[in-house]
C-alpha cells in the first residue's frame, strides 16, 4: 500500500509548482502523504509543511515522483538508489526517455498506482572508483554513463582500457563513454554508440568520443566484466563525469575501475507505451 510519496524536481524549475500542488491535492484525497525536498522555492510557495527530515524523505517513501526531464530523473534515481522504491517520472523536459508520463495524463495513472495497479522495469547501475597512489576512493553509482574527458583545451587524450585483466585498446580522441543500457540513448548515442534495450541486464557499452582513427569503434562487453581505465596522456584538467551531473578531477595514471553495482532502479512503466514506441516518438522514426 502506498501511503508516503516523495516528490523531487529541479530546484530552479518554479514552473513545476502548480503541478506539484495538484499532485499534493490528489494524494491527499487518496489518504497519501506528500514529502518534498527542502528547496527554497518550496518554502516560498508555502509548502514547507510537507518538508521533513532527509531520512523520512528518502527512506520513508513508498513511491517516488520525479518531475522534469531525464536529468532530474537521474538525479532522483541516484538519490533514492539505496531504497529500491518505484520511481514515477512526469516529463517537463524535452526528450524524456525516462520520464514517460506527460503532465496531462499523469492523474489517471497515478490513481492506478496508488491502488496498486502498476508494473515496473528494473534498470541496472554501475559503480566507479578511482585508485590514486594505490588507494581507492569511495565508489559512486551511476545510471546512465561515466565519461572520461579532457579539459577545455582542444587536445586529444589517450585512454588505456583493460577488461578482466586483459589489455583491450588505447583509445585516442576527445574521451571515452562507459554507459549502461539505460544510458545508451544519451551521450553514447550522440557519439555514435548503439541503442541497447534498457532492460538488458548483462551488458555495458564503451563508446569513444571523436576517435582519431576509424578503427576505434563502440564495443559492447559483459556487465560482469571488471573494467579498468587509465589516461596515459600527460594532460591537466582531466575529468570523470557521472551521469552528466557530478564531475571529479582525475590525473594521468589514476586507475578508474568500473563494475556492476548491486543497486537497481525500479521505473514505473507506462501501460500504453513500450520502449520501442517511445523510441519512435523521441527519434522521429516512421
Amino acid at each position: 500500500m502506498i501511503r508516503n510519496v516523495s516528490i523531487n524536481f529541479n530546484s530552479n524549475d518554479s514552473g513545476s509548482l502548480p503541478l506539484i500542488k495538484d499532485i499534493i491535492a490528489l494524494l491527499s484525497s487518496q489518504g497519501a502523504a506528500t514529502r518534498l525536498p527542502a528547496y527554497e522555492v518550496v518554502e516560498r510557495e508555502g509548502l514547507s509543511g510537507h518538508v521533513g527530515d532527509e531520512d523520512s524523505y528518502i527512506h520513508g517513501a513508498d513511491l517516488v515522483i520525479a518531475i522534469g526531464g531525464d536529468g532530474t530523473f537521474l538525479r532522483t534515481a541516484r538519490l533514492f538508489s539505496d531504497t529500491g522504491k518505484p520511481i514515477f517520472g512526469i516529463n517537463r523536459g524535452r526528450l524524456g526517455f525516462l520520464t514517460e508520463f506527460s503532465p496531462e495524463e499523469y492523474p489517471h495513472h497515478l490513481l492506478n498506482i496508488l491502488q496498486g495497479y502498476y508494473l515496473t522495469t528494473e534498470r541496472i547501475t554501475l559503480e566507479v572508483g578511482i585508485i590514486k597512489n594505490k588507494v581507492q576512493t569511495d565508489s559512486l553509482c551511476f545510471i546512465n554513463d561515466a565519461v572520461i574527458s579532457k579539459g577545455a583545451l582542444s587536445r586529444a587524450i589517450t585512454v588505456e582500457i583493460e577488461i578482466d585483466g586483459h589489455f583491450l585498446n588505447s583509445y585516442s580522441g576527445d574521451g571515452l563513454i562507459i554507459s549502461t543500457p539505460t544510458g545508451s540513448t544519451a551521450y553514447s548515442l550522440s557519439a555514435g554508440g548503439p541503442i541497447i534495450t534498457p532492460t538488458s541486464s548483462d551488458v555495458l557499452c564503451l563508446t569513444p568520443v571523436c576517435p582519431h582513427t576509424l578503427g576505434m569503434r563502440p564495443m559492447i562487453v559483459p556487465v560482469t566484466s571488471l573494467l579498468k581505465a587509465r589516461v596515459i596522456t600527460e594532460e591537466r584538467n582531466l575529468t570523470l563525469t557521472i551521469d552528466g551531473q557530478e564531475a571529479m578531477t582525475i590525473s594521468a595514471d589514476d586507475e578508474i575501475v568500473f563494475s556492476k553495482s548491486a543497486k537497481k532502479i525500479q521505473v514505473v512503466m507506462h501501460p500504453d507505451k513500450n520502449f520501442y514506441a517511445i523510441l519512435r516518438e523521441k527519434l522521429g522514426w516512421g
